[in-house]
């Protein structure tokens, strides 16, 4: 019973698969038919128009458009037996004619609607008769063989008589009937194969050497008809029953060479079919048939003392599909046929290679010989492609090429390690590029880009695995080098590639650098100074070029100095060794020279907006530095020397404020260039620290351990004197370039710096006071010091004089009323605080001494008139 399940799905799976290979040819034909019928209704218009035109003039003939050959026989309306008369067609005038696009095919369609098409064009019922015949035949053996009717043999000979009648049928009406024809010789075939299938498989009723001698016979029977007939899908119909014939007769013993010849001998035939009639889909189907199961007894079965047999079959096969298949696509090609194939041109050496690698991998550099044989023997092709064909064979030279240079790419990861094959890699694709970039070929200049962007991810590998310093230098520095000179031949071509290959060079180059000094010295702070002197080289060595070979984009790698300028600074100051470094600051003694000049003859040259910056972030790091060391140097003193902490930072920060402003009084370079620059923007950092360490310094005691206090002459006050003084030439200034939008708050500056002053002078009183006075430097000892209290009010007092009295003279209401506050506060501190703490003669004299300021104040200062009225 299992058995006719058996014999009953393969009688399907032959049903199935004659009607979907067929696909491809009847799809071609009905697309032929269709154009043909647009040919013949546009002839029958002509003959219309034309019949009354009298007398008729000789027409030029129009030329002849080539049409592809029909791969099968095509119905025509032709009477059976007569011969078709010419027509000769006059077209007295040319008639415009509306375009009609065909319909073209899909050749990756659904498989149930091509089906669907392929059923209804044609014969639809002969196809369905074949169909049903299959059933009715499997029907009528399962029914003798349940009865015992007849014998085996006699059923099975009379299934073969069967197969045959209906062959010759089919081919007697070859003629009158093409599709049907076909149709009954490819189900012949089938039910043939089937009959000698079932005879040797389920019923053990032929030897093996006769099964296989039957299947082969009825394969070149029906590729010998399908030739004849120039029929597809007859050709495909027996090449699927030829190459599955060793596989159904297979009896298990693991004769691989019997396999592989017996395919080699098929894969002979359709290159013989290939001379007289050319079937992309014949070669597919012997492709994929033939390295498919090669490839699966290959993951199973294949051990290395197989490699000599395996090896000249892989040989032959790739010759045989990869080149003479493609050569004789070419020969079709001259005859107008069809072009190249790219999926026979490219497949077969890709599987074979694959094969080629699982074979030779217990071999010492097996696949790299094998990589680099494969790249021998396609540049070999692509020159005898030129040869034999100059100007037809130019798209199988440049394919054979491309795979010839793939290849002898492949063999070098796989020879070599990952830091030599990216040295390779970068060198071999800069030669694609520049030989791209002299003949035109944009193909070849992306590939070669494409290589060297390969070249990259070997050099990051081999980065991965940990590799010494002097490999580091060699691949990047190799790197750096290609990508560059890559860099420079897009330049004229297409920017964005070069200008992507330059800063992908640059960076390469500064990998280099630090492999380098990595190799050159031997701890990692040397190593950080050696990288800044190689940066600064390099720096200049980019400037040089870039004026050299006038490629201005190149220029714009030497203010990379700027970075490792900064990165240095930043690690020196992490390890809090700036001018402690010793001899390593050499680096900067090279390093900054360089950047003045850079600044001095290229800044001009650059944007604006970019010079500034540069400007501004050098002079920012040079005082950076300076200010850092200071720091140190004044966080080191010991205790009691808080004063001089403090004034030693303020002092530099003012004494900073005055150089910059002498040098623009004096116009030197850079300040002169920009002065806004360089006179306001840059010190608004140094403005705020300055103001910051006024704020908080100002509640220190200004006590220095061991010395006496002296007002104004100690080092806090000192300090304080040469901030205020900066900050005072910093606000004046400001005031005079200050950008218009801002102009109304012009007022504000000399306010704030006049209240910065007050402040600290409050805090310069209450020091002496309380050295003086012997009162202790604590918030509660010096709020309830009576003398403190005392002189607050009256210099608050006098304060307020001075405003108001300055006020009169300049007739400013404004100043006049914010003094008279001034004075309010001073009575509500005396009335709230003075009085609040007892009587006493400090009380008195506070009393008396502001009452007598505010006589003098009504004297000397009355509110001065609004504008217009009259004193």
């Amino acid at each position: 019973m299992d058995d006719f399940v058996i014999l009953g799905c393969i009688a399907l799976f032959f049903g199935l698969v004659v009607p979907i290979l067929a696909i491809v040819a009847l799809n071609r034909t009905s697309v032929l038919r269709y154009e043909l019928s647009i040919l013949r209704r546009r002839v029958e218009e002509l003959e219309q128009r034309g019949a009354g035109t009298a007398p008729v003039q000789q027409a030029t003939p129009e030329p002849v458009i080539p049409v592809e050959p029909i791969s099968e026989p095509v119905v025509t309306a032709a009477a059976s037996g007569g011969e078709r008369p010419q027509l000769s067609i006059v077209m007295p005038e040319k008639v415009d004619a509306p375009p009609v696009k065909p319909l073209k095919p899909s050749a990756f369609g659904g498989v149930f609607s091509s089906l669907a098409r392929w059923f209804m064009q044609g014969n639809p019922l002969a196809k369905l008769g074949i169909l049903l015949l299959f059933f009715g035949l499997s029907f009528l053996l399962r029914y003798t063989v349940e009865h015992s009717l007849f014998p085996l043999e006699l059923r099975l000979v009379a299934a073969a008589l069967f197969a045959v009648v209906l062959l010759a049928v089919g081919w007697r009406l070859r003629h009158k009937q093409p599709v049907y024809a076909l149709i009954l010789q490819g189900g012949a075939t089938g039910a043939l194969y089937l009959t000698v299938f079932g005879a040797f498989r389920l019923w053990q009723m032929l030897p093996l050497t006769l099964a296989f001698a039957l299947l082969v016979l009825i394969c070149a029977a029906s590729v010998g008809l399908a030739i004849l007939q120039k029929a597809l899908s007859l050709a495909m119909l027996a090449s699927i029953g030829g190459y599955l014939a060793p596989l159904l007769l297979s009896t298990g013993s693991g004769n691989y060479v019997a396999l592989f010849s017996f395919y080699l001998l098929l894969s002979l035939g359709i290159l013989a079919i290939s001379i007289w009639q050319h079937w992309r889909e014949l070669n597919l189907l012997g492709l994929l048939f033939t390295f498919g199961v090669g490839g699966l007894w290959g993951l199973s079965d294949y051990r290395p003392e197989y490699w000599l047999n395996c090896q000249l079959f892989l040989i032959a096969n790739i010759l045989i599909f990869g080149v003479l298949s493609v050569a004789l696509s070419l020969r079709a090609q001259e005859k107008g046929k069809r072009i190249i194939d790219g999926v026979l041109v490219f497949a077969p050496p890709v599987i074979g290679f694959g094969m080629q690698y699982a074979m030779t991998q217990h071999l010492e550099y097996g696949p790299a010989l094998s990589a680099l044989g494969f790249g021998g023997f396609y540049m070999v092709l692509a020159w005898l492609a030129l040869r034999r064909f100059p100007s037809m064979g130019r798209p199988l030279a440049l394919a054979a090429l491309a795979l010839g240079g793939a290849f002898s790419t492949l063999a070098i990861p796989l020879a070599l390690s990952a830091r030599w094959t990216a040295m390779a890699w970068a060198l071999e694709g800069l030669g694609v590029l520049w030989l791209g970039i002299q003949q035109q070929q944009r193909r070849m200049s992306y590939s070669g880009t494409a290589l060297m962007l390969l070249a990259v991810v070997s050099g990051g590998w081999a980065l991965a695995e940990n590799a010494a310093a002097l490999s580091v230098m060699m691949i990047f520095s190799v790197l750096s080098l290609c990508w560059l000179a890559g860099a420079w031949l897009w330049r004229s071509e297409k920017v964005q590639i070069s200008w992507a290959l330059l800063a992908g060079g640059v960076a390469f180059w500064i990998v280099a650098i630090v492999g380098a000094s990595q190799l050159a010295l031997e701890d990692i702070t040397s190593e950080w100074f050696g990288a800044l002197a190689l940066m600064t080289v390099s720096g200049m060595l980019w400037r040089y070029l870039s004026g050299r070979f006038a490629w201005r984009e190149l220029g714009y790698s030497q203010w990379l100095l700027w970075p490792a300028m900064l990165l240095l600074l930043i690690y020196q100051i992490d390890l809090k060794q700036i001018f402690a470094a010793g001899w390593q600051n050499l680096a900067w003694c090279v390093a900054l020279p360089c950047a003045v000049l850079m600044l001095y003859r290229d800044g001009p040259r650059l944007l604006p907006r970019l010079s500034q910056a540069l400007h501004l972030s050098l002079f920012w790091m040079i005082v950076l530095a300076f200010a850092m060391e200071l720091f140190w140097f004044t966080q080191a003193l010991p205790w009691g020397m808080d004063a001089w902490r403090s004034g030693l930072m303020m002092a530099a920060g003012g004494i900073v404020i005055l150089l910059v402003h002498t040098a623009l009084r004096r116009k030197l370079w850079p300040f002169a260039n920009w002065p806004v620059l360089y006179g306001a923007i840059a010190l608004a950092p140094l403005a705020v620290i300055l103001l910051l360490y006024l704020l908080l310094a100002n509640l220190e005691d200004g006590v220095v351990l061991h010395q006496r206090y002296i007002p104004g002459v100690n080092p806090l006050e000192e300090g304080a004197a040469f901030a205020l003084l900066g900050l005072y030439i910093l606000v004046r200034f400001s005031l005079r370039v200050l950008p218009a939008p801002l102009a109304a708050y012009r007022s504000w500056g000399p306010v704030a710096l006049a209240a910065l002053a007050f402040w600290w002078l409050n805090g310069a009183l209450m020091r002496a006071l309380s050295w003086y006075g012997d009162v202790a430097w604590s918030s509660d000892a010096l709020w309830h010091s009576r003398l403190i209290q005392t002189c607050f009010a009256l210099f608050w007092m006098l304060t307020a004089l001075i405003v108001m009295i300055r006020a009169t003279r300049r007739g400013s209401r404004r100043e006049w009323f914010c003094g008279a506050a001034f004075l309010g506060i001073v009575i509500i501190k005396l009335m709230l605080v003075d009085s609040a703490n007892g009587g006493g003669l400090a009380r008195a004299v506070a009393f008396i001494g502001v009452a007598i300021l505010v006589l003098i104040v009504g004297y000397f200062s009355p509110l001065p008139p609004r504008a217009g009225d009259e004193k």
